[in-house]
């Protein structure tokens, strides 16, 4: 098709069917009058290529990778089509026929990527470079890789003949790193092109890995809404020299942040959260197990609170949380400001209320001359399934390239454009099929993000065969 511009709860017992699907979805053989399959090599150096397009947003430019994923599909025989919304912002989407007998999967990603300090990268961020077993690039970990492994699984499927019972939609969109609106601009102005598809996967969790050995396959089945907020406080201005006792607008923002600093949100056990500890107990001690399958209870234990309280993802996925992330004040050193500002950052979990949540905050803040305001708050996220086909599919995955680790559904800190799909009736998952510690993971949006070429051959097979099994 042509360019065109428009205006854990659930761990089972691993499946029979592994030794089938270990003997029909890890084959590199060409099908009969097919092509071979992509190999190793060359999916890597379609990454590299790939990590090669700058999409730093602002400002995206994201049509320059919506043409390198069309061009491939086009060698491929693939259907696709440009969508460009805005000059130079495009989505894309592709569609290979299944024989309809389920509903679609939709493979979603998105291609922009967040900008770089090039001082503090010891490679360039957009050569593609591989060194020392790993591919370096923005976008290595957040997210083209994930995307490039999607493409590359449709297009091993099309070249083995197809043959499926679903669908295969692969939608790569725009702006997911600032504002969402290539995700949006389908949702709003052609939902038909995914609005029939049953599963998403996405971004989300990885295999999360904790002292060299992998623990866990952390789906993400829902995710926390943000609310941005401006704070801004006014007072009398003047001279440095001659400050007012009180009336000071730095000084009022400050003392309504000391308070904001101070207030506790309480903790709340959803089902998602509770899914995430009861898969994780068996990893536990024997002591901590019990607690991590009745957290609920757990919780009454303050040493044990505590304890979830001191790590930074436990504790973000059992409460709302407050960041305070930027403070202005005068332009210079000797201006009393007649304003000053703080920007939070507000993680809401799922079924909250916003509006109630802000109403609570003014009041926690609450001081003369200080006013509260939304400066975004994104579509707040309900929940997919713990148990589905798709999940299903991934565990089974699990039991055969990970037979150790758990099947962990949680709840992502961070959003998603899952959010967005799955008011349209698509149940979404947020997955990577990458090996990760905390160190790796934390190079996403960091300084020299980079991701092992073991990930991407490991992560290629993984996704194909959850793809596969799914649309069996």
């Amino acid at each position: 098709m042509t360019e065109r511009r428009v205006a854990a709860a659930w761990v089972p017992a691993v499946i029979l069917a592994a030794a089938f699907l270990a003997l029909t979805l890890g084959a590199k053989a060409p099908a009969p009058g097919g092509k071979s399959p992509l190999q190793d090599d060359e999916i890597v150096a379609l990454l590299r290529d790939y990590l090669r397009i700058d999409t730093s947003n602002p400002p995206g430019n994201e049509l320059k990778a919506a043409r390198f994923f069309k061009e491939w599909f086009d060698r491929e025989g693939i259907p696709s089509e440009i969508f460009e919304f805005a000059p130079g912002r495009a989505d894309l989407v592709a569609r290979l026929k299944g024989n309809g007998t389920k509903r679609p999967l939709l493979l979603a990603n998105h291609m922009d990527v967040v900008n770089v300090e090039r001082p503090y990268w010891s490679v360039d961020p957009f050569a593609g470079i591989q060194k020392d077993g790993f591919l370096y690039g923005r976008g290595a970990l957040d997210m083209k890789s994930t995307g490039l492994l999607e493409a590359a699984a449709m297009v091993n499927v099309k070249r083995s003949g197809g043959g499926l019972s679903r669908d295969l939609i692969f939608l790569a969109t725009a702006d997911e790193e600032v504002g969402a609106l290539g995700a949006q601009w389908v949702v709003d102005q052609r939902p038909d092109l995914v609005k029939d598809a049953e599963f998403m996967l996405n971004e989300g969790g990885v295999i999360d890995e904790v002292d060299g050995k992998a623990r866990s396959y952390d789906v993400g089945v829902t995710e926390k809404c943000p609310m941005w907020v401006k704070i801004t406080a006014r007072g009398r201005p003047g001279h440095g020299s001659q400050p007012f006792a009180r009336d000071n607008a730095v000084l009022a923002l400050l003392r309504s942040l000391e308070r904001l600093s101070r207030y506790d949100t309480p903790m709340q056990v959803i089902p998602a959260a509770d899914a995430y500890f009861k898969a994780r107990a068996a990893a536990q001690p024997a002591g901590r197990a019990e607690k991590y399958r009745n957290v609920r209870e757990a919780l009454k234990d303050p040493e044990f609170r505590s304890s979830l309280e001191a790590d930074p993802l436990l504790n973000a996925i059992l409460r709302n949380t407050i960041a305070i992330t930027m403070l202005q004040g005068a332009p210079q050193t000797n201006i009393i400001p007649t304003a000053a500002e703080a920007r939070v950052d507000i993680r809401l979990l799922p079924g909250q209320d916003p509006a109630a949540f802000l109403a609570e905050i003014k009041k926690v803040v609450e001081e003369p001359g200080v006013t509260v305001e939304t400066v975004g708050t994104y579509v707040p996220a309900t929940a997919s399934p713990v148990e589905s086909d798709l999940m299903r599919a991934i565990e089974r995955a699990r039991a055969r390239h990970h037979p150790d680790t758990v099947l962990a559904p949680t709840i992502l800190t961070g959003w998603t454009e899952s959010a967005l799909m799955r008011p349209l009736g698509i149940q979404a998952y947020g997955f990577e099929p990458y090996v990760l510690d905390e160190s790796e993971q934390n190079r996403a949006h960091g300084n020299d993000e980079r991701i092992s070429v073991d990930n991407v051959v490991r992560g290629a097979r993984i996704m194909e065969e959850v793809v596969r099994d799914v649309s069996r």
